[in-house]
């Protein structure tokens, strides 16, 4: 019994330790540390608790030692991953980023120099062979292990923390769910901000769901749906573009340029709808303000930091801007200049309703600006190439990437912002030329992430961005602030279009001036588990929406023909890009795009180019098939 004692003081000297480096890692300031002990003590205990919570294992083992050396490098390594993503982003070290880990391998060199990676590498693999030779070299307990009074101490540990962890969420010493990620982790902790992300994820069930209640939902709360009343013969196309990081400088009391980079983008400004858009995330996390715009659904009921793209969405459909417009004889299109299966986009946008989806693996002519990310100008083509492709009005869903960090400085973030003023002016300009009716929504998913604070903000806030409405409808110039998922139903109700259920929802909310937005937020909550949780029971029991059959790019990619020539092979067709390799057998091969009909694989064996199954796909980076071509 006193070894368990010796033990567990051990831990507990061993968890304020390690709490104390993760928080000044985190904050970054000895001040801010401080402040935080002697302005929330028991927020600190808890995380102390909850950093020693693994440690009880040292009291079922005899390489005590070595499970706290082992303990100690993993809880290190957790605060310095969390110290190094703060400094490229506001948003915090989540369990969300552990579903992320393929694709920062993929942009890692964008934000870290080869010299960094290296040092990166050889700081990981030190701490390895340390662990390794702590296995080796620590001492080991040569007293037998007492399996009752160590399972007793272990679960009496854990049952403790989980007691304590329990009355602080009861009694709001710590929060459930975070509106602002950020924040709470400055008031909460790490340790306990990451263990909630790692098990708080979803939307819980409300207290009070069940048929009844969606039923009066449905009555009370939604406006009549399949209405349509614009003027006209024609439904209008409906373009959004997500603009990565895109914002106002002028809105920083600090901004050091002194030219406006946006100037055109200000033009629309004055002369059509728009407002602030208030998004879900700062410095990052591009996919969840996506999220709510298409979907009209509050992340905030959500796990903290949660990515629905990478949890719900990967075997869930989902009512969206795609399927409600779809249900008025639209069709559904999404294009992204970056890779397709970031977040999971290629199975995703099948889950929303969209027909086609055309990322970089099938666009030509990129151009990229100097940290390697592809100009937001070669949007142009593909969304008129997608209003071309059908008879029938379209949604076109766009999200741009020239605008992603990491930023040398704010002069060259202001350059690139600059750039995508002048694709949206093409834009506006090539859509001008069409004279068909359009309407084109331009916004900023999220602030860029720099290091600065909402006091130095002329809105006071780091989660507003703006947006604008572009049309050639004559809409009434309406300025309003909304948050990013409201803004589908904003515009649809500009257009006089009542379709869809959480658009209805929100838009019956916009008319009520009465309205108590408690209320709101909570019959929100209950619509959105009852669509991605519960029983459809808004949709009579089942949901109508169905995955669709997602098709890659607008235009085909066909082979024509197969020429072999000593140990290459050529191949003759139509819609190739650089992204087009040859497979032998399913196998890529080394392949050269020549140009948008020729493409060559570079020495194939003679034996598999005579014998084997010539094919050709598209595949990005991450060497994930996306699209094979046909053949004619």
């Amino acid at each position: 019994m006193k070894e368990c004692a010796k033990w567990l003081g051990r831990i507990i000297i061993i968890a304020v330790l390690l709490n104390l480096v993760i928080e000044l890692i985190s904050r970054k300031s000895i001040g801010e540390l401080a402040a935080y002990l002697t302005g929330s003590f028991a927020v600190f205990l808890l995380n102390t608790c909850l950093v020693a919570v693994p440690f009880a294992i040292v009291f079922l083992t005899r390489r005590k030692v070595f499970a706290c050396i082992l303990l100690s490098v993993f809880w290190a390594a957790m605060g310095i991953v969390n110290g190094v993503l703060l400094i490229f982003r506001t948003t915090p070290f989540t369990a969300a980023d552990l579903r992320l880990v393929k694709y920062a391998v993929n942009i890692a060199t964008t934000y870290f120099t080869w010299y960094q990676l290296i040092f990166i590498a050889v700081a990981a693999a030190a701490a390895v062979v340390f662990c390794v030779f702590a296995w080796k070299f620590s001492p080991v307990s040569q007293e037998r292990i007492r399996w009752g009074l160590g399972t007793g101490m272990a679960a009496g540990t854990v049952l403790a923390v989980l007691i304590f962890t329990e009355a602080a969420m009861s009694t709001g010493l710590v929060a459930v769910r975070f509106g602002n990620i950020g924040q709470a982790y400055k008031d909460y902790g790490f340790a306990y901000c990451f263990s909630n992300s790692l098990f708080n994820t979803g939307i819980s069930k409300p207290e009070d769901y069940d048929e009844e209640t969606v039923e009066a939902i449905r009555h009370e709360e939604l406006v009549p749906e399949n209405t349509y009343e614009i003027s006209g013969d024609h439904q209008p196309n409906i373009i959004m573009v997500q603009l990565e990081s895109f914002f106002d400088p002028s809105l920083w009391k600090n901004n050091p340029v002194n030219y406006d980079p946006i100037p055109f983008f200000h033009q629309l400004q004055e002369n059509y709808p728009g407002g602030y858009l208030t998004v879900p995330s700062v410095g990052a996390g591009t996919a969840n303000t996506e999220f709510e715009v298409i979907t009209a659904m509050n992340l905030d009921f959500f796990g903290p930091g949660e990515y629905p793209y990478k949890t719900v969405l990967k075997k869930t459909s989902c009512e969206s801007l795609a399927f409600d417009l779809k249900n008025l004889g639209y069709t559904a299109h999404a294009i992204h200049n970056n890779e397709g299966t970031f977040y999971d986009r290629n199975h995703v946008f099948s889950q929303l309703g969209f027909d086609t989806f055309t990322p970089i693996e099938y666009m030509n002519g990129v151009e990229r600006n100097a940290v390697g990310w592809c100009k937001d100008k070669i949007l142009t083509e593909h969304i008129l190439k997608a209003l071309d492709s059908t008879d029938t009005p379209d949604f076109v869903y766009t999200i741009s990437v020239q605008g992603h960090g990491k930023y040398p400085n704010f002069p060259y973030y202001c350059s690139q912002i600059r750039d995508m003023d002048a694709f949206i002016r093409s834009l506006v300009n090539r859509l001008r030329i069409r004279q068909e009716p359009t309407v084109l929504v331009l916004y900023g998913d999220h602030l860029p992430g720099f290091e600065w604070s909402e006091d130095e903000m002329k809105n006071n806030s780091l989660y507003q961005t703006e947006y604008v409405i572009w049309n050639n409808l004559n809409l009434p110039v309406v300025k309003k602030d909304v948050e990013s998922y409201q803004l589908g139903a904003h515009v649809l109700d500009l257009l006089n279009i009542h379709e869809g259920t959480m658009i209805r929802f929100h838009q019956n909310y916009f008319k009520d001036e009465s309205a108590d937005e408690d209320a709101y937020l909570a019959d929100m909550k209950t619509l959105e588990y009852d669509i991605l949780y519960g029983d459809h029971q808004v949709y009579g029991g089942e949901s109508p929406y169905k995955a669709t059959d997602l098709q890659m790019g607008i235009d085909p990619i066909v082979v024509q023909d197969v020429v072999y020539n000593d140990s290459n092979i050529l191949i003759y067709g139509e819609n190739f890009t650089p992204f087009s390799k040859v497979c032998v057998d399913g196998k890529a091969m080394e392949t050269s795009f020549v140009w948008p009909e020729l493409i060559i694989a570079k020495e194939v064996p003679e034996r598999k180019a005579e014998s084997g199954e010539i094919s050709v796909w598209q595949i990005g980076r991450d060497k994930i098939p996306l699209g094979k071509a046909v053949e004619k």
